[in-house]
């Protein structure tokens, strides 16, 4: 039986979107968050000019177990589940046969400006992925054991009954989590945490704490370049491959 190893392995830069449409809501913060499907075409053309592959996070948690490094990979992440990623994002990233997960709140699926879970049944099986991003978007970090248990758990059970497949990652709203949030995501069979900013890491090694770049509206080639340094290499513990 292969043993668990400390192992160094440098992860794919990790990409945050949130929404893709042609409108932007008023609020500075949603305008920032909003970019065009033009500015998602031209950053995909980016990625392809420079064989750059986008990969699933269930390929991620793949090549860490059996301890390789992903080479010239970039993870696409979405998170709330916005319609819009339906509508413009998801035939934008067919049309260069790319993928991205996508990180829905359960308790959102269905309402106004939310994809559906037949949106989302769709997109599963055009070889997108998903995770959980809890129940409501609510901060991880300032609920107690129960009401973190509560987010997590029900946002595994109802998204993996829904895709009728296991759900292995989660992203935090807001970024912020705790050392409770660790335990129960492992509790839960969650095997990747996703935050938004190095500066919520306690540990930099830890597959439940990966961050990502963010993406915002309007940025130019020269910005967009810029997030696409490769990331440091990272210390888990992985089984590898004999």
């Amino acid at each position: 039986m292969t043993s668990l190893l400390a192992v160094l392995l440098s992860l794919p830069i990790v990409l945050m979107y949130h929404r893709v449409d042609v409108t932007a809501p008023s609020d500075r913060i949603s305008q920032s968050l909003t970019i065009s499907p033009d500015q998602f075409t031209a950053e995909l053309q980016y990625l392809r000019d420079r064989h750059l592959r986008t990969m699933s996070v269930a390929e991620l948690e793949a090549d860490v177990r059996s301890g390789q490094s992903p080479s010239n990979a970039v993870l696409l992440t979405f998170d709330d589940g916005y319609d819009d990623q339906y509508q413009y994002a998801f035939p934008i990233l067919r049309r260069f046969g790319d993928v991205a997960t996508f990180f829905v709140n359960v308790g959102s699926v269905g309402k106004p400006r939310h994809m559906t879970w037949q949106q989302i049944a769709t997109m599963a099986q055009e070889g997108m992925s998903f995770g959980c991003h809890g129940v409501t978007h609510s901060d991880l970090a300032v609920m107690g054991v129960a009401a973190q248990e509560y987010q997590i758990e029900r946002c595994v059970d109802v998204l993996s009954a829904q895709l009728h497949d296991n759900v292995i990652a989660y992203a935090y709203p807001s970024g912020a989590f705790d050392e409770r949030t660790v335990r129960l995501e492992q509790q839960a069979g969650l095997l990747l945490g996703f935050t938004t900013d190095p500066r919520f890491q306690r540990d930099a090694d830890s597959l439940y704490e990966l961050t990502r770049r963010r993406v915002k509206n309007g940025m130019t080639t020269a910005d967009f370049a810029s997030l696409l340094a490769p990331p440091p290499s990272i210390k888990i513990r992985a089984s590898p491959r004999r």
